[in-house]
């Protein structure tokens, strides 16, 4: 009996050893790995509601609190097969050995190390997470309530994992968590060095804190959850502080109300944490109500103030009464975009184009966000620009170059029931109003080209039709495509077509602008100006470009008067080559001169609209637009220095009073030396010939002009002068002077050279002259007062210019009995004059005067001084007699022997 007893006990405790030794293999030697892995993945999987993947390894270190560890581990998503939700090193926790036999499963003290989360929303909304109605609601019962039996597990909310965590206590150390949402742009990239979820007070208190980075920033989180007491969060980002205070609601929908604070301190670090650019700077605050349910997310009383560094204010108020269904929206958006009382000065053009005030009203329409009303104030001067909007907005996105940016942009501008623009479109960069791409229509009446017209001219002028599109591409907000034209309208005719790359380098232009007015009366009648001396006008300007190879074309006609202009260049080389052609079948100096009278009444009409626009306000007037940005194109000293020019000039029939002549020359430029010219022209009798040169690399600021003229008839000058006196002879003159170009005032101060004028065989309708030189009692008796006119035999004015002054020696003018003889300095820079003019009998050099006289003092008021008693001259040398073949219009006093 003993022996078997000792067998048995024998034997008893070789099993138990062997049975030991069994249990301990299978919870830590690699035999039985894969079946550890498999309990415990699915242990997991069933607590967390998502598959618990094991790759690396699962044991179990039994005690009096049992341990299982497990490393290497990852939860695949749902949703994306190539994608991970969750990676971890190292998941280590205590499990309740006894009450698992009991059926109960109380996993606690959670340890997890290493661990990596990606939640991530792809463009076409799938998430890497498995959503869910689970919600992280604070424990309302202690976990021995908990544990009471199987069927009261069973009735809990379907497990998530922030469920599973809810009422454990866990610490997480080294965690990366990234939250990408391809459909926006934004990411938030989470770096914490630890966090600790603990519960502590026997479980009536959930306590969370950690440290970390999001986005490069460093944060701190402490939250207090409390049972059946109020709860606290703070968060801390550098100066941005965030606090979320609230208690739970009791009851059977349960949830809780808090309030949310948020002081931004410098909004800058805001861009910082949300992965933007500064965009701007300042200080905001934030307070709003929230009300937290299963399936409700409600805001009420939102409060937002944000005051920028150079004087915005964006205020941001109203209720949600459920963000998660987005019902009830109810918010209202003023944000004012220039300082208080400083609004910026009007835009002349899109450049110069500012968004000022921003106007919103966002309501629930339909289950769907819709802006009840969306307004932009703009600096724009034209009437219909002033207010844009409503404005529908399709998406918000961060950009990767950390702009905010709209897509599926719908703007519009006018009456809302029938707006004249539509654009839609995208803006990559909101705040600053860049990276524009929007593509509209612009259906409207003509007043919005031409201003200040009353109702019934803006009918005759009909309508205005235009496809555009606007970008900022090249850095500088403006059109890049523009198709417009007049509809309903006989009165005039303008169509306009541009495509634009870059001007700066002329890469992809293409412009083509026409007009054209069948009858000028009705037209500048309507527009408020005098009529003018020709029926029809039309004028077209061309330019394509590519590849810095540009055509352009320019054509004018007005009535009988053509012009034809083609010029290519051809910038592609070290040289510009520029070469082309100026061309007219026929011009009439009428036309011109009535078509020149258009032009100047339609700009002082402009002018005069922009005036009265500045006027409202007080504003300096619009400056003109400059471009910021060098362009190779129009740097005029390349254009002088680097170009190969060869332009024609030629009119086949010049026609005008004095009948029909042509006119031919060529403006060449070559190696810096320029030379337009000779420049003739045979008009009747006329005749004008004028060649300029210039040596752009040595004095690039200085114009030589040589030329002389003759055949004129020297009363039309004065009839075109307006002094209304009879007169009549030939007018020649010549003339070499060089001045300074850099502006008309510059190149008239500078001028230095000399000049000529010459009148032959001519008359004037007075005969003060030989009063003058006479003396009265000749005078009373001579020809010319019986005539009423004086006979001219020649006048010559040989004069020499310095910087501003005209000096002459030797003026004479000369009639059949008196010479004239004019000697002085005009200085029109130092507004003086001093001149002296002495009238005597021709060939009487040394007799009396009669009446002499001096005009002198300033030029722009002169004194006139009579010398009454006359004046003699004589010869140093002695001469005093005549010679027989005296010379006309040459001082006689230097004709003398």
């Amino acid at each position: 009996m003993q022996r078997w007893i000792y067998s048995t006990l024998k034997w008893s405790l070789i099993g138990i050893v062997f049975l030991c030794l069994f249990i301990w293999a299978i919870l830590a030697t690699p035999l039985f790995s894969g079946w550890r892995k498999g309990v415990v993945a699915d242990l997991l999987s069933e607590q967390i509601g998502q598959p618990f993947l094991i790759e690396g390894d699962a044991r179990v270190r039994l005690g009096a609190t049992t341990r299982i560890h497990v490393s290497g581990a990852r939860i695949p998503s749902k949703g994306m097969t190539d994608v991970d939700l969750a990676a971890l090193e190292l998941l280590e926790w205590e499990l309740d050995l006894p009450a698992l036999m009991d059926g109960q499963i109380d996993i606690d003290n959670l340890m997890i190390d290493g661990l990596h989360v990606n939640l991530i929303t792809r463009t076409d909304g799938t998430t890497s997470w498995t959503k869910s109605d689970a919600q992280l609601d604070i424990p309302t019962q202690t976990r021995e309530e908990t544990k009471k039996s199987e069927e009261t597990h069973k009735q809990r909310k379907s497990p998530s994992i922030l469920s599973f965590l809810a009422d454990r206590t866990v610490s997480f150390t080294d965690i990366a968590l990234v939250s990408r949402d391809e459909t926006s742009g934004f990411v938030f990239d989470f770096l914490l060095a630890s966090i600790l979820l603990e519960q502590l007070q026997d479980g009536q208190l959930v306590s969370i804190t950690g440290a970390g980075t999001l986005n490069g920033e460093e944060f701190t989180l402490d939250g207090k959850y409390p049972r059946d007491e109020p709860f606290t969060n703070s968060l801390e980002f550098g100066e941005i502080s965030i606090a979320y205070d609230g208690s739970l609601q009791l009851g059977d929908k349960g949830g809780y109300t808090a309030r949310l604070d948020l002081d931004t301190g410098q909004i800058g670090d805001v861009f910082d944490v949300l992965g933007l650019e500064r965009a701007f700077e300042g200080v905001g605050k934030l307070s709003v109500d929230i009300v937290s349910q299963p399936g409700m997310l409600a805001f009420n009383n939102l409060e937002t103030s944000l005051q920028l560094s150079k004087g915005q204010r964006i205020l941001v108020s109203g209720d949600v009464a459920n963000l998660i269904s987005r019902e009830g929206f109810d918010i209202t958006v003023d944000a004012r975009l220039h300082p208080e009382g400083k609004p910026p000065a009007k835009a002349g053009s899109l450049k110069e184009f500012k968004l000022t005030q921003i106007d919103a009203h966002i309501i629930t329409e339909n289950d769907n966000l819709a802006f009840e009303n969306l307004e932009f104030q703009t600096n724009a001067i034209d009437h219909g620009l002033k207010r844009v909007g409503p404005i529908s907005i399709g998406h918000i996105y961060r950009s990767e170059a950390k702009t905010l940016g709209l897509s599926e942009l719908s703007i519009q501008a006018g009456p809302e029931d029938a707006p004249f623009i539509v654009a839609n479109g995208d803006i990559g960069d909101v705040f600053n109003l860049r990276l524009v791409d929007l593509t509209g229509q612009l259906n409207g009446s003509a007043d919005l080209l031409l201003k200040e017209l009353s109702a019934d001219d803006v009918a005759k002028f009909g309508g205005v039709q235009a496809d555009f599109s606007i970008a900022d591409d090249d850095g500088v907000l403006s059109l890049k495509h523009l198709n417009a034209r007049t509809v309903d309208t006989d009165i005039w005719d303008l169509n306009a077509a541009l495509v634009r790359a870059r001007i700066e380098d002329l890469s992809g232009i293409k412009l083509d602008v026409s007009l054209g007015v069948p009858e000028t009366d009705p037209f500048l009648t309507a527009l408020g100006l005098s009529p003018v001396g020709i029926k029809q006008l039309k004028t077209g300007l061309s330019l394509e470009a590519k590849d810095k190879i540009a055509d352009i074309g320019l054509k004018f006609q007005a009535d009988d008067t053509d012009l034809n202009a083609e010029v290519s260049m051809d910038l592609s080389n070290d040289v510009n080559v520029i070469r082309g052609a100026i061309l007219s079948h026929r011009m009439r100096l009428e036309d011109l001169k009535e078509g020149a009278k258009i032009v100047v009444q339609i700009s002082e009409r402009s002018k005069s609209s922009d005036d009265l626009d500045d006027t409202e306000d007080g504003r300096p007037p619009i400056q003109p637009l400059v471009l910021e940005k060098e362009s190779e194109i129009f740097d005029l000293k390349r254009i002088l220095t680097d170009t190969d020019l060869d332009l024609a000039l030629a009119i086949k029939e010049f026609v005008g009073k004095a009948g029909i002549s042509s006119m031919e020359s060529q403006l060449i430029a070559k190696e810096g030396q320029i030379e337009f010219g000779p420049l003739e022209l045979f008009y009747g009798p006329g005749f004008f010939n004028v060649t300029a040169m210039m040596d752009a690399i040595d004095d690039p600021e200085r114009v030589r002009i040589q030329g002389a003229t003759s055949g004129w008839d020297f009363g039309e000058i004065l009839n075109a002068i307006d002094i209304e006196i009879p007169a009549r002879g030939d007018l020649s003159a010549s003339v070499d002077v060089s001045g300074n170009i850099s502006s008309g005032k510059a190149f008239a101060n500078s001028l230095v050279g000399n000049a000529s004028v010459n009148l032959r065989s001519g008359a004037i309708a007075t005969s003060l002259l030989e009063l003058a030189g006479l003396g009265v009692f000749p005078w009373l008796i001579s020809d010319e007062l019986a005539a009423g006119q004086t006979q001219i035999v020649c006048v010559d004015a040989p004069v020499s210019i310095n910087n501003g002054r005209v000096r002459f020696d030797s003026v004479v003018a000369e009639t059949k009995s008196v010479q004239l003889v004019v000697k002085g300095e005009v200085d029109w820079i130092d507004d003086v004059i001093d001149v002296r003019a002495e009238p005597r009998r021709v060939g009487k050099p040394l007799s009396r005067s009669a009446w002499p006289f001096d005009v002198t003092g300033k030029l722009s008021e002169p004194k006139f001084k009579l010398n009454i008693g006359g004046s003699r001259s004589r010869r140093a040398d002695g001469a005093d007699e005549m010679p027989a073949n005296r010379q006309p219009c040459k001082r006689d006093i230097l004709q003398l022997k």
